[in-house]
């Protein structure tokens, strides 16, 4: 569950990318201009109307590789798969030494749990642009849904080392130290993530989560249970007492002969 939140928090992330990209720069200005208003369509969240404009703009300049891979976007967004994957194609038909192209339709493949398929495109990004923090981060999640936390480990930390302002990698990469059971170095990275985007609420969950890991057990005071006394052994009689409880006796029964002599003697 965490990992397709995870997921669609990438689409919504991919947007971010229609929100500040324009077309003035476009084959023609009405292309240009529909380009811009699909935009805006679609950081209004108004999908298929922005697919329609960025369709228009297609017509009117279908070489334009921007074109295809913004609609692209919209289509994920609007979990128009197929569509998605053929934009994106174009797209990098159109421009092969592009590595967004990749990145983007390696992106829709993850939304689909095609997890290895997503690695090549991934694995063509960083080779096209190995100085894109953004092409080792979506490998290195690509890698964690394939349970090989130690290459999305790496990944992470280069696209961190390459741009350290992204809460979303820190982030990843303690989810890779926890599936590793390495909560102490989970916990700076989840407080890098919280610093850059303070109050995010899953985020402040999951370091919760890996405080606890690392707090010490608690040790809970026990009554201490009284010894019980053994149950002394009954005392042994010694020689000599048996010896005195075996003359006692022997007088005792003289002493009732001769009572009982007397008394017959005597007539009663």
């Amino acid at each position: 569950m965490k990992n397709a939140k995870n997921l669609f928090a990438n689409l919504a992330a991919g947007l971010l990318i229609l929100g500040t990209a324009t077309f003035t720069n476009a084959a023609s200005p009405d292309a240009a201009a529909h380009g811009n208003k699909g935009k805006d369509l679609a950081a209004a969240g108004k999908f298929d109307e922005a697919i329609a404009e960025y369709t228009k703009a297609l017509e009117i300049s279908p070489k334009d590789e921007r074109l295809y891979r913004d609609r692209g976007l919209v289509y994920r967004a609007n979990n128009k798969f197929p569509e998605a994957i053929a934009d994106f194609a174009k797209a990098i038909e159109l421009a092969p030494k592009s590595e967004l192209g990749y990145v983007e339709r390696g992106q829709v493949l993850m939304v689909q749990n095609q997890f290895d398929a997503a690695l090549v495109d991934y694995n063509k990004a960083v080779e096209l642009n190995p100085n894109n923090p953004v092409c080792y981060d979506r490998r290195g999640f690509a890698f964690y849904n394939l349970r090989k936390y130690d290459d999305a480990l790496r990944d992470y930390s280069t696209s961190i080392e390459k741009k350290a302002d992204n809460p979303v990698t820190f982030s990843r990469r303690a989810d890779a130290y926890v599936a590793l059971n390495q909560f102490a170095q989970a916990k700076p990275d989840l407080e890098m993530a919280l610093k850059l985007k303070p109050g995010d609420f899953d985020t402040t969950q999951r370091l919760q989560f890996v405080q606890a890991k690392l707090a010490p057990p608690r040790t809970v005071a026990s009554t201490p249970v009284p010894t019980p006394k053994p149950t002394p052994e009954p005392e042994m009689l010694t020689m000599q007492m048996k010896i005195g409880i075996g003359v006692g006796a022997l007088v005792l029964i003289i002493i009732l002969v001769i009572v009982f002599s007397r008394k017959k003697s005597r007539g009663y």
